[in-house]
């Protein structure tokens, strides 16, 4: 059963000057000096009876101290939500922005979300976070790519991660069913994940929650999964998870999976040292745009649908900078035919003991091709 609708409050004349950090408790932080941060925005995602509406409720109810605006998808679980906490406003694509008195904002959305995105950024300085839920049946791909494309959202907002829920109960057969065109969404969706939240673990035996996690495994090397009950997950496992500015060290080995599409999986590259950045450039692109794996004849099967690696790199200018590096740390970060470099602050703490690597995550990927290839990349590219 649901939780009960949030209480709304009257935010009419209300312009607090100082509000309470998400970073420490006690510490304040005026609103203005805030309003220039580049927000964190999350993509929720999971089947219809994942979980997700238990997640928004806590988000939207609970005294968590953090200022997060969540815009829920009106076809999605939250639809119940939806319809007590929005008024609905002459047809207009984008609901009203409604104030709840735990700090949080919410909308709910009848298009591919860009509206609502482009009217909460009228009200930048309220907010830390973004959180995003998407359909039962969306593709995260396909949002993920709607933030990178719009130029104007791109200076405001950065993709922190995916999150997708899942439920233990019902995954093994969701992601076992098959379709003539490839990949079922429920697939779709752990591809796509830098985390996977697999609710409802007490409907489960023991048994098949360590097939659920071999089979996400097998889908995707590089997401981190956490077990749950009643949808609950700490805030911090889903918000501000900086999954686009860093790459985990740490990649599981594939396993074999009888019950699942066996053409979907993770390929890991190992970077022996510091490369040329140009010529690595040159292989993402021919690789993500032209769809062939470098040296190779285009391949219609292959479908990379995500790509994560961590390089040490000579010679690296930004997209759009003309800052020269002749020697950088670097994250890569993509989806599907789009990605994006950039250099990794020694804040992060990375240190030279982190492997250097790229990971790919998709369907048909040619394993002994794209490691023969990058072989050679690595052969003309590493600086010695």
């Amino acid at each position: 059963m649901d939780e009960d609708i949030p209480e709304l409050v009257d935010v009419a004349g209300v312009a607090p000057e100082v509000v309470e950090s998400t970073e420490s408790v006690g510490e304040t932080t005026n609103v203005a000096e805030t309003s220039d941060k580049i927000v964190p925005a999350t993509i929720l995602t999971g089947y219809l009876g994942a979980g997700k509406t238990t997640l928004l409720n806590y988000i939207l109810t609970a005294n968590h101290g953090k200022r997060i605006a969540v815009i829920m998808n009106e076809f999605g679980d939250s639809q119940g939500i939806d319809q007590s906490l929005t008024s609905s406003h002459n047809g207009a694509t984008v609901e009203e922005w409604l104030d709840l008195k735990n700090g949080c904002m919410c909308c709910t959305i009848k298009d591919k979300g860009l509206k609502a995105i482009e009217s909460l950024m009228a009200r930048k300085g309220k907010f830390d976070y973004i959180l995003l839920e998407t359909t039962g049946l969306a593709d995260p791909g396909q949002v993920a790519s709607m933030l990178w494309t719009n130029e104007e959202l791109g200076s405001e907002i950065r993709l922190d991660g995916v999150v997708t829920m899942v439920d233990a109960k019902h995954i093994i057969r969701q992601m076992g069913e098959h379709r003539e065109d490839g990949m079922n969404d429920a697939q779709r969706q752990v591809a796509f994940a830098d985390r996977v939240v697999v609710n409802k673990t007490d409907l489960a035996t023991r048994e098949q929650v360590l097939e659920i996690d071999e089979m996400v495994s097998k889908i995707n090397g590089a997401a981190q999964i956490l077990h749950t009950q009643y949808g609950r997950v700490a805030i911090e496992d889903v918000l501000g998870i900086g999954a686009y500015a860093n790459v985990d060290p740490e990649i599981r080995q594939k396993s074999y999976v009888h019950t699942i599409d066996t053409s979907i999986g993770t390929v890991m590259l190992s970077a022996p040292g510091r490369l040329r950045w140009s010529l690595v450039d040159e292989w993402i692109q021919e690789l993500l745009w032209d769809g062939r794996v470098p040296g190779n004849e285009p391949n219609r099967e292959m479908q990379v649908m995500r790509l994560k690696a961590r390089l040490a790199v000579a010679d690296f200018v930004p997209v759009g900078s003309d800052q020269h590096y002749e020697r950088a740390t670097i994250v890569v970060q993509g989806v599907c035919e789009m990605y994006d470099a950039f250099v990794v602050p020694e804040a992060t703490g990375l240190t030279a003991d982190v492997p250097y690597k790229l990971v790919l995550i998709g369907r048909n990927l040619p394993e002994q091709l794209l490691q023969k290839s990058w072989a050679l990349l690595i052969e003309h590219s590493l600086i010695k």
